[in-house]
């Protein structure tokens, strides 16, 4: 077993670096779809290798290796003084001989690799000397049983995660105290002081929660900024046992398939940066990927069992209700997953179905009667045509001939004297300031009118629809989209009294928090973990293998869904808007590719 582990990690290590250095070499990005393609061809070269010839590190072949290395480690110099400028982007010496020296490892891994495959081929045609029986097959010994993984399972398993990832997120909430605050979050503070009244733009429930912690900050400290730092620290904790009850799910699913999945789902809860700047972060999205994490978890737990209790019905439904009222277009994803959930437990259907309607019926009322009952406003409709007023937009940023009767129809609703000025293609809110600042109140009252205008338009300009539409989402389904992700700090400037107030500092925290960061724009693989793109295209391939498995994959179809409103309504690419599709990434690999156990879910 050791033996296993060893080999894997030096193959796996070996196409890591070989798929750097092409990265390095070739001038993509990071984030590429090649990169993983370089990868998986790379590693899966050494696996035929290994199965051919365990004894692939022998002094006689290091020999060989180290001459093909030299050579390609020559050519690397070469292309370098050619004009391959690989380090003119960094400022810092530190990296500059560090992406040379990946270079070299990754080139030397690839002269490695060519040389041994040579040795192969001369000896299967020349010689005959390789021995097809010999090969010890250390990177895929089917015979031998991954064991089951340690004695930590269960509460245990909950306790120590939930205990790991609040130890991870604690520095973070110490230099970002009392919380990251953007725009959306001071919007939210203004209506819990009164400063405006309270909007449903930014859920009310969430605005609620937000409000109930700062009171009880306000009573303890009588200070707004450590006030603030209450919910922050109760984001952080609830964030935490999401992430333990994720981790306990992937245990469970993941047992018999292979013992390091659920240490490898908690290290990435507990010390992937964007989850640890995410925990200190106000917003919305934040106490939604983790109330869908819940969502998934108890779903899965259900289909385990074989017996629905009254716990389970309640607990799907308040867990429905929350991922409903938290965002808006869940709401709209819940409508047809609800449906779907329905169907796969018709067995236990009268149970299943009050569950489900109770979610429909609680946020229908809350959404109509009780949010007016309350003054409380919701969105306008000006805010769901993201994409239709970009598409629109787009055809006369363009020049397009566009008839007169369309014209005027477009001009009653906006003042296009400065379109060409304001149009932004990743970025749909300015057009829908425009409208706003216009007569949006037209385009409410014609709905049938302008939506035959958009179709028209469509038809006759395909192309500058397409392209608005993938500019604006394409980042949701293609991984090559730059976007930043976890590079805020503190508090944005207002006028409310609220300041960043660092609990610690110093170059040394600074330069830890950035370097981070910035890796995600640096290194191949890990740098795909920072896109949307790249989950979503996992999601879908996890979905097929898993109907072709026949697993269980309502848990990826609510992710889909979700995927889908933003496609069709989402005002920009942001990686917190996929942030549910992200948290709960360990579940639903794990979901498809782990082993299914006849033991019932707790």
């Amino acid at each position: 077993m050791k033996e296993f582990a060893k080999e894997k990690i030096i193959y796996g290590l070996a196409a890591f670096l070989s798929c750097w250095a092409i990265q390095l070499l070739s001038g993509i990005t990071v984030r590429n779809p090649l990169t993983v393609v370089f990868f998986v061809l790379i590693l899966s070269e050494w696996k035929r290798l290994s199965e051919r010839d365990a004894d692939i590190f022998s002094a006689k072949k290091s020999a060989i290796a180290v001459g093909a290395g030299v050579s390609f480690l020559a050519a690397g110099a070469a292309l370098y003084v050619k004009g391959v400028r690989l380090i003119s982007n960094f400022d810092s010496g530190l990296f500059k001989l560090l992406t040379l020296a990946i270079v070299f490892c990754g080139v030397f891994c690839i002269g490695l690799l060519l040389v041994m495959e040579i040795r192969y081929r001369w000896s299967k045609y020349f010689i005959g000397a390789v021995g097809a029986g010999k090969s010890k097959g250390y990177f895929l010994d089917k015979s031998k049983d991954i064991p089951i993984s340690g004695s930590i399972h269960g509460a245990k398993l909950f306790i120590l995660s939930a205990f790991l990832c609040l130890i991870c997120y604690f520095p973070y909430f110490l230099y970002e105290f009392p919380g990251i605050m953007t725009a959306d979050s001071l919007v939210q503070y203004e209506q819990i002081v009164g400063v405006r009244p309270w909007f449903n733009h930014h859920p009310v429930v969430h605005t609620f929660l937000i409000k109930i912690f700062y009171s009880i900050g306000m009573a303890i400290t009588g200070d707004a900024v450590s006030a603030i730092s209450f919910y922050t620290l109760f984001q952080m904790i609830f964030l935490a046992l999401c992430c333990a009850r994720g981790v306990c799910l992937v245990d469970r699913l993941a047992r018999q398939c292979a013992r390091w999945c659920k240490w490898l789902a908690l290290a990435f809860f507990a010390l992937m940066p964007f989850n640890c700047v995410f925990a200190v972060t106000l917003w919305k999205d934040i106490p939604f990927a983790g109330i869908a994490l819940l969502l998934i978890c108890r779903f899965i737990s259900m289909t385990q069992k074989k017996e629905l209790t009254w716990k389970d019905y309640v607990s799907f439904s308040v867990l429905g209700i929350l991922f409903c009222l938290l965002r808006s277009n869940a709401w709209y994803a819940f409508i047809v997953w609800g449906i779907l959930v329905v169907v796969r437990f018709r067995k236990n259907l009268m149970g299943i179905l009050v569950s489900v309607l109770a979610v429909f019926a609680v946020v229908i009322i809350a959404k109509g009667p009780v949010f007016g009952r309350l003054g409380i406003d919701s969105p306008d409709f000006t805010e769901n045509l993201s994409v239709p007023l970009q598409q629109v937009a787009a055809v006369l940023v363009n020049d397009r001939d566009v008839a007169d009767g369309d014209m005027k129809l477009i001009r009653d609703v906006i003042d296009t004297t400065y379109i060409h000025e304001l149009y932004a293609p990743d970025f749909a809110d300015n057009i829908k300031e425009l409208v706003r600042a216009g007569h949006p109140e037209v385009i409410e009252n014609n709905k049938s009118t302008y939506f035959t205008l958009w179709v028209r338009l469509g038809l006759k300009y395909p192309g500058d629809y397409i392209k608005a539409w993938f500019d604006l989402t394409g980042g949701y389904i293609y991984p090559d989209v730059a976007y930043k992700v976890g590079d805020i700090d503190g508090i944005m400037g207002n006028d409310l009294g609220l300041y960043w107030k660092p609990l610690i500092g110093g170059i040394a925290v600074v330069k830890i928090k950035e370097i981070l960061i910035k890796l995600s724009d640096f290194m191949p693989l890990y740098g795909m973990l920072w896109c949307i793109g790249a989950y979503t295209w996992a999601l879908i391939i996890c979905t097929v293998v898993g109907i072709g498995k026949r697993a269980e994959v309502l848990p990826m179809v609510l992710l889909l869904l979700l995927t889908g409103t933003l496609l069709l309504a989402s005002p920009v690419v942001d990686f917190r808007y996929g942030y549910s599709l992200v948290l709960s990434a360990p579940v639903w690999l794990a979901l498809c590719f782990g082993r299914r156990e006849n033991a019932e879910a707790d």
